[in-house]
């Protein structure tokens, strides 16, 4: 029997007609990752049947339609089987309305659980956003999504990989809108659900580098006035407040050597600045972490890659790194908590 001390972790196959279900399959298979955690999986039996069986997995499942029907016994991983997806939907590299509609069923759920208590942790599977659109569901990523089902005022996504984290103060807007919408009171709010996000990793005292958005930090007003008239302010508030932060900090030498430190946490100003740096560095290990939040909830650090969908050569060590994050990360400090100071 799996032991009961091990947290429960949900993880969703995301969009079955991308990756998904092909690394679930092969994370779950390695050691490293089962060790840390019970796996819950969360999907369709029939899409994860045919993936086992098309990419020849020992894994044996439990399938489940409760979670009271969960045995935590052997090898068997539980499966929670939504029964969503009609196998003649389901188009290999071609996300649908259908799979769309599915892979948002599965982070409902994993969501739910998680604000019930029942299971310690969730991992969102690679997601088309394209998909959900087309199934009428507004989704502009985990992190709004997340927000939504709890009712968190303000979410950020924070990508991680080892001892890099990094916070997107804007993430999946136009670099138009992402301009306009860097004010003093959103960068505090980055910088504190930051702060207390790397607390849940066990950093009781993070030292956070907030990045500057102009070249040289505007050098004086020089090159843009932002980072003294909005930047500069939330950095002195957020150390009013008692976090250690600086900057603003040029971006082009920032996170030169941030793979060893100094710093314990990053904040980008939009969505580029934030991910190139990690992606760049370390992108197979990467996990999105959406913060702001009272959910520890995580999900890789790429998309459902159609273009290599149900091939047996998807690399599955995004979402192994992510199990071991999600299973010994913290319980977030409640949303509530996060407001301008």
């Amino acid at each position: 029997m799996e032991s009961l001390e091990k947290p429960i972790v949900a993880i969703t196959i995301g969009e079955a007609s991308g990756i998904g279900p092909e690394i679930v399959l092969k994370a779950l298979a390695d050691g490293s990752a089962r060790d840390l955690c019970r796996p819950l999986v969360i999907g369709d039996r029939n899409v994860v049947e045919r993936a086992r069986g098309m990419f020849r997995s020992a894994l044996e499942f439990n399938a489940i339609s409760a979670l009271e029907g969960a045995l935590w016994e052997g090898r068997r991983v539980e499966l929670f089987d939504l029964n969503n997806i009609p196998l003649d939907s389901l188009r290999i590299g071609r996300p649908n309305a259908v799979t769309g509609k599915a892979m948002i069923e599965y982070a409902e759920l994993a969501v739910r659980l998680c604000m019930e208590g029942k299971v310690h942790g969730a991992i969102g599977g690679p997601h088309s956003k394209k998909a959900v659109h087309d199934a009428g569901i507004p989704f502009d990523g985990y992190p709004g999504f997340v927000a939504r089902m709890s009712g968190s005022k303000f979410p950020f996504m924070m990508l991680v990989a080892g001892r890099l984290r990094v916070t997107n103060v804007t993430l999946h807007v136009s670099l138009r809108k992402a301009l306009d919408l860097i004010k003093k009171d959103l960068i505090l709010e980055a910088i504190k659900a930051t702060h207390e996000a790397v607390q849940t990793f066990g950093v009781s005292k993070p030292k956070i580098a907030v990045a500057a958005l102009n070249p040289h930090a505007g050098e004086g007003g020089i090159f843009g006035d932002e980072d003294d008239t909005e930047i500069r302010p939330a950095v002195v508030a957020a150390n009013q407040l008692g976090m250690t932060v600086v900057g603003p900090l040029p971006t082009d030498t920032l996170f030169c050597g941030c793979m060893a430190g100094p710093y314990d946490a990053y904040i980008g100003m939009y969505h580029d600045q934030a991910h190139l740096p990690i992606k760049v560095l370390a992108f197979e290990k990467t996990s999105g972490v959406p913060i702001g939040v009272p959910v520890n909830f995580a999900t890789v650090g790429h998309g459902c890659a159609s273009d290599i969908a149900w091939k047996g050569i998807a690399d599955p060590t995004s979402l192994i790194e992510t199990i071991k994050l999600v299973s010994k990360r913290g319980r977030p400090t409640p949303a509530a908590t996060h407001r301008a100071g």
